[in-house]
């Protein structure tokens, strides 16, 4: 039996906890659970335990700490997602996804082609819409979503040595050996017109392109195929 999830940022090692704002409003309005019933809290950081719910009022809850427990959601390495953003919702779209998904990072990337520049207030709305598909898909950690960085910069603050993979037509076909061990593996994806030649070139002595097929695919499944892929091979 699975229990209503909750996020609480702070230390779960306690015998109690609280939940505030909108977390308690949500357990007690939304859906009226009692003293006595049972919930799961998590708090981003990789723990999650198991409650009871002890009082309950719209703005404060108070619970007792049953059994706590590390996350068991993750994947085996992580996996950052280097991303153009795309327009409108669909980068909301893409964050929950990535998140289910057991994206450990996700960087959104400013690159010669970009037309979407998100603000920081956008990208604060993004951080809340992960902790929502935390909750979902049962993940005790939460995605980390980093300020806007151009594709120069990001390149250059990745560790030498880490599989690099990019998705740009004319690559090499899928193999899951290329994110084998507990090395950290970095996606990056393009805008809509694709990542110019010029930054190809910039990045081509250490990463591996990626051809994800004949179609013309937008950012977002670009983005989800080739995370699909390597955490699957992640996982094998």
């Amino acid at each position: 039996m699975t229990h209503p999830r909750f996020y609480l940022p702070a230390n779960l090692n306690g015998p109690t906890a609280e939940l505030l704002g909108p977390e308690a409003h949500h357990l007690h309005n939304v859906l009226r659970l009692q003293p006595g019933d049972e919930i799961e809290l998590f708090d981003g950081d990789g723990t999650e335990a198991t409650a009871r719910v002890e009082s309950a009022s719209k703005k404060r809850v108070e619970v007792s700490i049953l059994s706590r427990q590390p996350g068991a959601a993750e994947l085996p390495a992580p996996l950052i997602l280097a991303t153009a953003v795309p327009k409108g919702d669909r980068f909301r779209w893409l964050v929950e996804k990535a998140t289910e998904l057991g994206v450990t990072r996700l960087v959104p990337l400013q690159t010669e082609r970009s037309v979407v520049d998100p603000r920081a207030t956008k990208l604060e709305k993004m951080r809340a819409a992960v902790i929502a598909a935390s909750k979902q898909c049962r993940r005790a950690r939460l995605m980390e979503i980093t300020p806007l960085q151009n594709w120069a910069e990001f390149l250059t603050s990745l560790p030498a040595g880490d599989p690099l993979l990019i998705a740009h037509p004319g690559g090499t076909a899928w193999r899951a050996d290329w994110v084998a061990g507990e090395r950290p593996t970095t996606i990056c994806i393009g805008p809509e017109g694709g990542f110019s030649e010029a930054e190809i070139s910039h990045a081509n002595a250490r990463a591996t392109l990626v051809d994800l097929g004949p179609r013309i695919l937008r950012i977002e499944t670009a983005a989800l195929a080739l995370v699909a892929l390597c955490g699957a091979s992640l996982r094998s």
